[in-house]
C-alpha cells in the first residue's frame, strides 16, 4: 500500500484511476470517524456532555480532552498542540470532540448529539493587532501573543540610509490562500497492543510526523508506523496534521480501524492556509542604481497554534538577500498568535511572498531612475563563487544568463511600445535545494538499492513522492549511474517501518538530497555486482540494459539475482548509502550556508488589463531557469508550468475570505482557482550547467519556479496601468479601484 514507481506503469495507473489513495484503502471491521469543531473563534468550554452520543447504536467511541493524554507536543520547538481543546477553543474549527461509528451517517448523528456549553471570550484576528496590550492573550506564557521575534542586521542600515539618493517601499500584504490539492485530507488508523499505531496517511514528512504523533500519546517512536499511499497533491498542506492524531485516538478507544476523510468544505474550513503577511519593506539606492540597503518589518499571522509559520518568517526575512547585493540589510519578524485557523507553509515558503515586495520595489526604483528594470537587476545581482549576505555559498549561479535568456524569449525590447493597458513585467527568484535548519539534528538522505529475484533493481528512499515526479527522477538517476534503462528500476518509499529514514519532501530538498543518496547507492551497487561477476566469471562483464554480457553470453539480472542468493545464504544483493551534505546550520543571526546548492530564475509576464472591469488577462509567460543539470526534462517543464499556473491563481483571483476567523468561501465553487482559459502559453528555458553538489550536477526546480511569479505579474500590471497595487490578490475589483483612485499607495 506504500508508494511505488515502476516506469511507466505508475502514470498509467493514475490515468486509468487504478491508483489507490487513502480513501481507496479499507481494513476489516473499519469504522468511520468524524470531528466536532468549535463554532466560536475564542470561547471557554464550560461543559461537554457526550451521554446522548454514546447511547446511539453503532457508535463505538466518543472522545474529548478528558479521554486522551494531555501532553505538550508539536512539530516544531513550539509545543502548543493538544489532541482536543481542553479549557478553551481558540479558532473556528478547533477540535473539541470526535466520534467513531459504523457509518458516516451515524458519525454525523452522534456529533450533533454532543452538547457543548461555551462562554464567549474576546478574540483577535490581525497579527499586528495581536501585539497590542489590549488584545486577549491566547497563551499566558507567550508575551504579546508573539511566540517568535526575529531581529537581524548585516552592515549598518541607518548609516546606509544617509547615503541613499532614492528610496522606495511600502506595505505589502499577502493573502491567505488554500493549497488546492486534488485529494482532500484523509487518514486510516489502526491500533493494536502488539504493533501500536499504524497510520495510512498522506504526509510528505512521515518520520517527523511519527515523532510528533508518538509524543502526543507518550509512546516510543517504534510504536508508531506511518504508511504513505500515493498522495494527490499537497503544496505544503500535508505535513503533520491533528486529524491523523485524532483518527489514531479513535482507533485506540474503539479497538478497531478508523477511517476519516474530509469533504471539501471541512478540508477548507479546517485548512491551514498560506501564512498571511504584512510586510513593510524599504530599499535604498544611489542615483546610478546601486542598492545600498534593504529594511524589512514582517507581521505574520500564525493563527491559533504553530505549524510551520516560524520557518516562513525566517525565510521571508532572509532568502531574497541571496539574489541581490543590498550591502546593508535589516529585518524584524513578528510571528503572532491570533484566533484564526493555524497557518502553515505553501510552495514558495516565505520567499515568494517577500519577493513580491522586493521585485515590485526594484521596478519602482527603475522607473524613477529611468533605468531599464532588467538592467537595474543585472547591476545588483549575485554571481558564481560569491558568498551572500547571510552566508550562502554560490558554487554555481547563472542568474545573469537567466536574465539575458528571458529577455530574448519575451522580446523584452518591445516593452516601451506596447498598446495601451498592456504590460511586461520581469522578476527574479532564488531558492534552496534543502535547508540545514529544517532539522538541526540531520540533513541528508539515505537510499537502499537491492537486486530483486525478478531481476528488477529496487530503490528505497525515505523521501516522499507527492505527485511531483520524484520517483521517476530517482529511477533516472539510478539508471544513469548503472548505465541501464529506468524500465528496470522500481522506486519505493513511504513506510517508516520498512524504508530508510528521511527528512521528507520539503525545502525543495528531494532531487539533490535524495538524488545524491541514490547516485551514491547506485555506484556502490554497480561496484558490488561487478565484483560478484568477476568472482564468478573472472571479468566484470559489460552492462547492457537488463543483462551483463560476459564473452558471448548475456546473463540476465534475474539469473544473476538467483546466483547471488545461492552463494549468499538466500540474501539479496543490497547496498545502503547515506549522503550528508557539507552544509552549515545557520547561527542565531541566521548566518550560514544551509543548502548544497541554490537555483535561480528570471521570469517575464505579459498582461492586458480591461479598464472597464479591471480584469487582468495573462497574454504570455516566459521563464528562464538555472537549475543545474536537468535530469527529467518533461518533469522539470511540468514543474514550471504548474508553478506559474498556481502563481496566476494566487496573484489574480485566489483568497480564503475570512470574517472574524470564519472561512466565508469554503467550496471550490466560491474559491476560484485558475482553469485552462486563465493560463497563457508558458515558454520555459533551462540554462544548463553542472553544479558540483547535485546528482549529475542538478539543482531544485519545484519552488523556485513559483518564487518570481507574484513579482512578475505585479510588475506587468503596474506597467500596463501606470499604478501599483500592494495587496494580493489583484482581483478585478482591486484593479478597477486602483485605476480610479488618485494614489495607489
Amino acid at each position: 500500500m506504500n508508494s511505488t514507481f515502476k516506469s511507466p506503469h505508475a502514470h498509467v495507473q493514475k490515468l486509468t484511476g487504478e491508483t489507490r489513495f487513502v480513501e481507496d484503502i479499507s481494513l476489516p471491521g473499519q469504522l468511520a470517524g468524524g470531528i466536532l469543531r468549535s463554532p466560536h473563534a475564542h470561547a471557554r468550554i464550560v461543559n461537554i456532555d457526550t451521554t446522548k452520543a454514546l447511547e446511539i447504536e453503532g457508535v463505538h467511541a466518543v472522545l474529548t480532552a478528558a479521554d486522551v493524554p494531555r501532553l505538550a507536543y508539536g512539530p516544531t520547538k513550539y509545543k502548543d498542540w493538544n489532541i482536543f481543546a481542553e479549557s478553551e477553543v481558540l479558532f473556528i474549527g478547533d477540535e473539541v470532540a470526535a466520534v467513531a461509528a459504523d457509518s458516516k451517517e451515524l458519525v454525523q448523528a452522534a456529533l450533533q448529539m454532543i452538547d457543548v456549553h461555551y462562554e464567549g471570550l474576546p478574540a483577535v484576528f490581525d497579527a499586528e493587532e495581536a501585539l497590542s496590550p489590549e488584545s486577549p492573550l491566547l497563551y499566558p506564557q507567550t508575551e504579546q501573543n508573539r511566540p517568535m521575534h526575529l531581529q537581524l542586521e548585516r552592515g549598518d542600515v541607518e548609516t546606509a540610509k544617509k547615503d541613499a539618493e532614492i528610496v522606495r517601499g511600502g506595505r505589502y500584504v499577502i493573502n491567505p490562500i488554500y493549497q488546492g490539492h486534488l485529494e482532500p485530507i484523509a487518514a486510516l488508523a489502526s491500533w493494536s497492543e502488539e504493533e501500536g499505531i499504524t497510520l495510512w496517511a498522506g504526509s510528505h514528512i512521515p518520520y517527523r510526523a511519527r515523532e510528533t504523533y508518538a509524543a502526543a500519546f507518550g509512546l516510543p517512536e517504534d510504536r508508531v508506523r506511518i504508511i504513505v499511499p500515493p498522495i494527490g497533491g499537497s503544496f505544503g498542506a500535508k505535513y503533520v496534521l491533528k486529524m491523523h492524531i485524532i483518527a489514531a485516538a479513535l482507533s485506540m478507544e474503539a479497538k478497531r480501524p478508523v477511517k476519516m476523510v474530509f469533504d471539501r468544505k471541512e478540508d477548507m474550513i479546517s485548512a491551514h492556509p498560506r501564512v498571511p503577511l504584512k510586510m513593510d519593506v524599504e530599499i535604498g539606492a544611489t542615483a546610478d542604481g546601486k542598492f545600498v540597503y534593504k529594511d524589512v518589518v514582517v507581521y505574520a499571522n500564525a493563527g491559533a497554534r504553530i505549524y510551520w509559520s516560524p520557518n516562513i518568517v525566517a525565510t521571508a526575512c532572509t532568502r531574497p538577500d541571496g539574489i541581490y547585493h543590498f550591502n546593508n540589510v535589516r529585518a524584524e519578524g513578528n510571528l503572532c498568535y491570533t484566533n484564526n485557523s493555524p497557518t502553515t507553509c505553501m510552495r514558495g515558503f516565505g520567499n515568494a511572498e517577500m519577493l513580491f515586495a522586493v521585485e515590485s520595489i526594484i521596478d519602482e526604483i527603475a522607473d524613477s531612475l529611468k533605468i531599464d528594470p532588467a538592467e537595474l537587476r543585472r547591476m545588483n545581482i549575485v554571481h558564481q563563487n560569491e558568498r551572500t549576505a547571510h552566508g550562502y555559498q554560490l558554487d554555481s549561479c547563472k542568474l545573469e544568463e537567466c536574465i539575458d535568456t528571458v529577455k530574448k524569449m519575451a522580446n523584452w525590447q518591445r516593452r516601451d511600445s506596447l498598446p495601451k493597458n498592456r504590460g511586461l513585467g520581469l522578476a527574479l527568484g532564488n531558492h534552496v535545494s534543502g535547508f540545514r535548519g529544517i532539522d538541526p539534528r540531520f540533513d541528508g538522505s539515505t537510499a537502499v538499492l537491492r537486486l530483486k529475484a525478478t531481476g528488477d533493481i529496487e530503490v528505497e528512499t525515505g523521501e516522499i513522492d507527492l505527485g511531483q515526479g520524484l520517483s521517476q527522477t530517482y529511477a533516472k538517476i539510478a539508471a544513469r549511474e548503472l548505465g541501464i534503462s529506468d524500465q528496470a528500476i522500481i522506486v519505493k518509499s513511504g513506510d517508516t517501518a520498512r524504508h530508510p529514514f528521511g527528512i521528507g519532501t520539503l525545502a525543495s530538498r528531494s532531487t539533490v538530497m535524495g538524488g545524491n543518496a541514490v547516485q551514491l547507492a547506485a555506484a556502490e551497487f554497480k561496484r558490488k555486482l561487478s565484483a560478484f561477476m568477476k568472482e564468478l566469471y573472472g571479468t566484470e562483464g559489460k552492462w547492457d540494459e537488463r543483462f551483463i554480457v560476459v564473452g558471448e553470453t548475456a546473463h540476465s539480472f534475474k539469473e544473476i539475482a538467483t546466483l547471488f542468493r545461492m552463494k549468499n545464504a538466500g540474501e539479496e544483493l543490497l547496498v545502503r548509502s547515506t549522503y550528508v551534505p557539507n552544509t552549515e546550520l545557520p547561527d542565531h543571526t541566521y548566518y550560514g550556508n544551509p543548502s548544497p546548492n541554490y537555483p535561480f530564475a528570471a521570469h517575464v509576464a505579459e498582461v492586458e488589463v480591461d479598464p472597464d472591469t479591471g480584469r487582468v488577462k495573462l497574454l504570455g509567460y516566459w521563464a528562464a531557469h538555472d537549475s543545474g543539470t536537468i535530469l527529467n526534462e518533461v518533469g522539470a517543464i511540468s514543474q514550471v508550468n504548474g508553478a506559474v499556473a498556481q502563481g496566476i491563481g494566487w496573484v489574480t483571483m485566489e483568497e480564503l475570505k475570512l470574517e472574524e476567523g470564519r472561512v466565508m468561501n469554503p467550496s471550490i465553487m466560491d474559491y476560484r482557482m485558475p482553469g485552462a482559459a486563465d493560463i497563457p502559453d508558458i515558454q520555459v528555458s533551462f540554462i544548463e550547467g553542472e553544479d558540483p553538489h547535485g546528482p549529475f550536477g542538478a539543482k531544485s526546480v519545484g519552488e523556485v519556479a513559483l518564487d518570481p511569479v507574484p513579482g512578475a505579474i505585479a510588475n506587468a500590471i503596474a506597467h500596463a496601468i501606470g499604478k501599483r497595487g500592494y495587496s494580493l490578490p489583484f482581483t478585478p475589483e482591486k484593479v478597477w479601484t486602483l485605476l480610479h483612485t488618485e494614489e495607489s499607495k
